[in-house]
């Protein structure tokens, strides 16, 4: 029994179970999509914070040398968390090779140092030690957590093995870590953390000029916390409310359908109701009642499924790349669970405001004789071009089409705005993606690498090479599926035509020269060229062939790269704006498979002075690779042309006798098989006191991991946005075509067939959708732009074009949709008594 006019709503909602389903689902999926995107960003965000702590420190500021007056002034200040001293209290040699640091710290230095506790713990007694795994095996290759070794001449019980570092063991240094009293040392450096309570920038700020000493901030992890003197994350939120806004837009869309039905449907319903008395303000409190209602419902069921599709996503993470793989941090924020049910409910509310207007307006007589959606529309009696251009091509029914379109124009608008909507949605999350990918480093050949054996310094300096022995007994491991030689990088000055400048790079030279460095295009003798550095890499056999899955345009054929001086030419490169303080990453010169390039000068280094030998040789493009194949071996290579040639081409450019491999790149059949390889490697190099053993399979192993949930991620974000478009464009056009059963019976009385009246809905639809991609291309294309401006604070990029691939698949798929979404409501309408739907009653 119904008390009041406010138990309708309960009422309607229980009798129409399912479009109130309907409606529900659609909130749910909307809310829990602005919200899982909110926590990912925000996981996102404090995964690369925790990254930029593990790599440079948990510590804001340094201050270096300060007195214990200084010091006691800054540990008291309230804006301080965590404060600590650390010195280098001595530094000495192991086995005549690795370099290794003693650090003396406090116990809250310890926890801001970039150390990470792998096993064991922080030293927490003066001797006690934490170092890295790598560098115990040259100390104590037994000792285990709690055992005492003997560090140059000193006893300490080990507590922590720390973190391996890849960098550290390539350049043979390291730090142990210990514990001590440092506030009488000199040279002591004090750490600080600012407090989570205080204004992390105004808090760096001031504290940075508390003392006249020198303060060094930790400027990576400052500005990943909003923190820095540029604001990295100013285009990521930009970024980010794009793709929320675009969201928002598109549930209010899929709602207002949902309700603008809800309102169509019991249009004699809200009639009989204004005839006993009901006022035009309760019909409309009517309506926002039910939206009140159903948001309670699907609010907060949409944020409980943003937070399970967060833990989802983390699971997924952890399978894919194991539980040291931390691409995303599980942080479930409270304030962006409220943000984003305060976005869902206002998004619902404005979605039930122009039905809820629509409905108070209704007048009791018009809607009691079902009479409200017949309106007298102004048709022009004279037949335009386009009119008679649609009959002479698509006949009577495109004709027809074309009429319907024109002459209600709040239709035409509803329906091509969703279809813009849907288009927009499509067009903008897949230039993210595109852009996104752009952002990501992709992975390369070295990422399937899963041992290297490296020269140390001091081999390295004196010109040593890998013994051929020491190869073919590696070689004929029968784990060892595939072995790379490395060679040596040279660097060279190249001339290449003038017309292969790249705009964007010019620009940048121009600036790089305004700050007094060296700039990348450099004129030469030959006005028609120009000048530009460059490095070659040389390749094995092995490299060259792999390397062919890799390549843009051209082809790798050994015997030819051999016979004309070729070399591949890899598209993409890296360089630092100083205008902008960013770097850029694209193409470097415009060259393409079949050019030629004129090799000058060879450049190298004598005694601290920069020397050039002549060489005066031109090289020939065999094939062009837009990004690393193997990671680009030396500095040379940043900034200007990046080469690779094989051993023969590199031969008759230098001297033969220097081109020598100096490391070996080691893929195996099968990683299960990493203790024993290790091992036997080991064993191999044991002769040579220079060579050590990298293992890489743990790192590549999450680099790849890492890479593939980016993918799987950033489309799956696609798919689900344009499956919400697609439900948009469904549900619009068959409310289109059921909101004129009686035009289309009416039609069909006067002989229109049934098969003409599908043709000219199907026009129909072609129609509202050409008008939509229009608007929606172009649209979509200017959002497109604003977060390539966006991405543009992260990453430059060589520049912005239109998305013509996206409009096109947009394209296909608004046309297959709209044909498809029209076949039901069609199939529906021919079961209908056409006297019945004229009168009204259905």
């Amino acid at each position: 029994m119904i008390t009041n006019y406010k138990g309708i709503t309960k009422r309607y909602l229980k009798s129409n179970k399912k479009r109130a389903i309907l409606t529900i689902v659609g909130i749910i999926l909307s809310v829990s999509l602005i919200s899982s995107i909110g926590l990912f960003f925000k996981g996102l965000q404090e995964s690369q914070v925790e990254a930029a702590k593990n790599l440079y420190g948990s510590a804001h500021l340094q201050y270096e040398n300060p007195d214990n007056e200084d010091i006691d002034k800054i540990q008291n200040n309230p804006k301080v968390g965590k404060s600590g001293l650390y010195t280098i209290e001595s530094e000495f040699m192991i086995d005549e090779k690795i370099n290794v640091m003693k650090l003396l710290a406090t116990d809250e230095a310890l926890e801001l140092l970039p150390a990470k506790i792998e096993k064991g713990s922080y030293p927490e007694k003066e001797n006690e030690v934490a170092l890295e795994g790598w560098l115990l095996k040259y100390i104590e290759p037994d000792a285990d957590i709690g055992g005492i070794i003997d560090i140059n001449g000193e006893s300490y019980r080990l507590v922590g093995i720390l973190e391996d570092s890849v960098s550290n063991q390539m350049n043979l240094n390291s730090s142990i870590l210990t514990k001590g009293n440092v506030s009488n040392q000199s040279n002591k450096v004090l750490l600080v953390e600012i407090s989570e309570k205080a204004n992390l920038k105004k808090a760096v700020d001031e504290l940075s000029d508390v003392a006249p000493m020198t303060v060094v901030k930790n400027n990576y992890l400052l500005s990943l916390q909003g923190a820095g003197d540029v604001n990295d994350l100013v285009g990521l939120y930009m970024v980010l409310s794009v793709i929320i806004g675009i969201v928002v837009i598109s549930t209010i869309a899929v709602i207002y359908n949902s309700f603008q039905i809800s309102v169509v449907e019991r249009i004699k319903e809200f009639g009989l109701l204004r005839a006993v008395g009901t006022t035009p303000k309760q019909i409309r409190k009517i309506i926002v009642r039910e939206a009140t209602l159903l948001s309670s419902i699907g609010v907060p069921i949409g944020l409980l499924f943003g937070v399970i599709a967060i833990y989802c996503i983390d699971l997924v993470f952890k399978f894919i790349g194991g539980e040291n793989l931390d691409f995303i941090k599980l942080s479930i924020s409270p304030m962006v669970l409220i943000i984003s049910g305060v976005i869902g409910i206002v998004s619902i509310y404005v979605s039930a405001l122009l039905p809820a207007i629509f409905a108070g307006r209704i007048s009791p007589l018009l809607a009691i004789s079902n009479r409200k959606s017949i309106k007298k529309e102004k048709i022009k009696r004279k037949r335009g071009i386009l009119s008679k251009l649609f009959k002479g091509i698509l006949g009577f029914e495109g004709e027809l089409a074309y009429k319907n379109i024109k002459r209600n124009k709040k239709r035409y608008r509803v329906t091509v705005f969703s279809i813009v909507i849907s288009v927009v949605l499509f067009i903008s999350f897949s230039s993210f993606v595109d852009m996104a990918d752009t952002v990501t480093d992709n992975p390369t050949e070295s990422d399937n690498v899963h041992f290297s054996i490296v020269r140390d310094t001091a081999g390295f300096d004196n010109g040593e090479s890998i013994g051929e022995d020491i190869i073919k007994e590696i070689k004929n491991m029968p784990s060892v599926k595939t072995v790379y030689e490395a060679y040596n990088d040279y660097a060279f000055e190249f001339e290449i035509d003038k017309d292969s400048q790249i705009g964007k790079v010019k620009e940048i030279s121009e600036g790089i020269a305004k700050v007094g460095g060296e700039k990348i295009y450099n004129e030469s003798e030959n006005h028609q060229k120009i000048k530009i550095d460059g490095n070659i890499n040389i390749y094995d056999e092995n490299a060259l062939e792999v390397s062919k899955k890799y390549l843009k345009s051209g082809d790798i054929d050994i015997e030819e790269i051999n016979d004309k001086n070729g070399v591949i030419f890899i598209a993409d490169n890296r360089i630092y704006n100083y205008e902008t303080e960013n770097s850029y990453y694209g193409p470097i010169a415009d060259i393409e498979s079949g050019d030629k390039l004129k090799v000058l000068n060879r450049k190298y280094s004598l005694e601290d002075e920069e020397k050039l030998e002549s060489i005066d040789k031109e090289l020939k493009v065999m094939a062009v690779a837009k990004e690393n194949i193997f990671r680009f071996r030396g500095s040379g290579g940043e900034g200007g042309l990046k080469i690779i040639t094989s051993k023969e081409v590199a031969e008759d450019l230098l001297d033969k006798d220097s081109i020598k491999p100096i490391n070996l790149n080691i893929v195996l059949n099968d990683e299960t098989s990493e203790k024993s390889v290790v091992t036997e490697l080991e064993k191999i190099i044991n002769d040579d006191p220079n060579l050590r053993v990298i293992n890489h399979i743990e790192n590549n192993r999450q680099s790849k991991a890492s890479n593939l949930i980016v993918k799987i991620l950033l489309y799956g974000f696609v798919v689900v946005v344009s499956l919400i478009g697609s439900v948009n464009i469904i549900n619009t056009l068959t409310t289109n075509i059921l909101l004129r059963k009686r035009e289309f019976a009416t039609l069909r009385s006067i002989g229109l067939t049934h098969k003409g009246l599908k043709k000219m809905v199907v026009l129909e639809g072609i129609l509202y959708g050409v008008m939509g991609l229009i608007y929606g291309s172009i649209i979509g294309s200017i959002l497109s732009f604003v977060m390539y401006r966006g991405m543009g604070s992260v990453r430059e990029m060589q520049f912005w074009n239109i998305p013509w691939n996206t409009i096109g698949i947009a394209t296909i798929a608004i046309v297959v949709i709209g044909f498809l979404s029209v076949q039901y409501p069609l199939s529906k309408i021919k079961r209908d008594n056409l006297i019945e739907t004229i009168k009204g009653d259905y």
